[in-house]
């Protein structure tokens, strides 16, 4: 695999034991999952048992992979190898211990409605909407790092003369040091106040709501997800690697309670929220006796 855009390296080093060491490089922060397959292979010990496809989870910018050790030592192992990435963490151990802060400011009641994807059962995946008569700001839930901020098309809209054009939202995607992932879409791409690969805290600010309204209202939508490649029935989709919802517990001012569809919420938060994932020098930083600081 070679291409200008590629962000995992995988290479091989030979030894003088005639063994093979397969590394990696990352070039890019956040999480990838990278499969390697081996083809045509010689002298190679254990090769009744030999595994022909390797799948790993990459967290750190380099590191070595596996090793293949040779039959005969005095001989050099063959073997042609091919290997293909994905951006994101496959089957994390999620953390459910995690209490999530509501994206909005504090006091801001909100009714949750739920977003589902056609023919996939909502256990499986859904979407947190809330529609709002203000552009509000948008808050960090959990800490973690903006692995990606993009665009995307959604409905066609007509202009003045009829012309359908296409109008566009800005999703930002924060990782988890769990391997989850936070998506905030419907952020205003001019009034975004972080940038990729920037550590954000609870309730630190994202962005400010788009400009796009259903019915005279603004919407937003929120969702806490991990990648899998597991087989289920429930899944309803040809591809080998899908998103999977986890609906955390979040904390809201009547208490820590999972989001239900058409429920109302008012935003709040605490220190213990904030610093439950923090260093001690984020601590220090971020935390006074009294209030909260940003």
């Amino acid at each position: 695999m070679s291409s200008q855009n590629q962000k995992v390296f995988v290479t091989r080093v030979k030894n003088l034991d005639n063994s093979i060491v397969f590394n990696y490089i990352k070039e890019e922060v956040g999480s990838y999952f990278v499969e390697i397959e081996l083809e045509k292979v010689q002298n190679v010990a254990d090769s009744t048992t030999l595994k022909r496809k390797y799948a790993f989870n990459l967290n750190e910018k380099s590191g070595t992979l596996f090793k293949l050790l040779p039959a005969n030592e005095k001989k050099e192992i063959f073997c042609s190898y091919t290997f293909s990435f994905t951006k994101g963490t496959i089957n994390p151990k999620v953390d459910y211990s995690i209490n999530y802060l509501l994206p909005f400011q504090k006091n801001k009641s909100i009714r949750v409605l739920e977003s589902k994807r056609f023919n996939v059962k909502p256990e499986v995946w859904k979407n947190y909407l809330v529609y709002s008569k203000t552009r509000d700001t948008i808050f960090a839930m959990r800490k973690g790092i903006v692995i990606d901020i993009r665009k995307f098309a959604i409905t066609n809209v007509a202009d003045a003369n009829g012309q359908s054009l296409p109008d566009y939202r800005t999703e930002v995607i924060v990782e988890h040091a769990d391997g989850t992932n936070a998506s905030y879409s419907g952020l205003d791409e001019k009034s975004l106040f972080v940038s990729l690969n920037q550590t954000v805290y609870p309730h630190s600010r994202l962005g400010i709501m788009d400009d796009i309204t259903t019915n005279g209202e603004y919407s937003f939508r929120f969702n806490v997800y991990y990648f899998t490649n597991e087989d289920s029935e429930r899944l309803s989709s040809n591809n080998k690697i899908i998103q999977r919802s986890v609906m955390p517990f979040f904390l809201a001012q009547d208490g820590i309670q999972k989001l239900n569809n058409e429920n109302n919420f008012i935003a709040t938060y605490n220190d213990p929220a904030i610093s439950q994932e923090m260093t001690e020098e984020e601590k220090e930083k971020y935390l006074s006796k009294n209030s909260i600081h940003f």
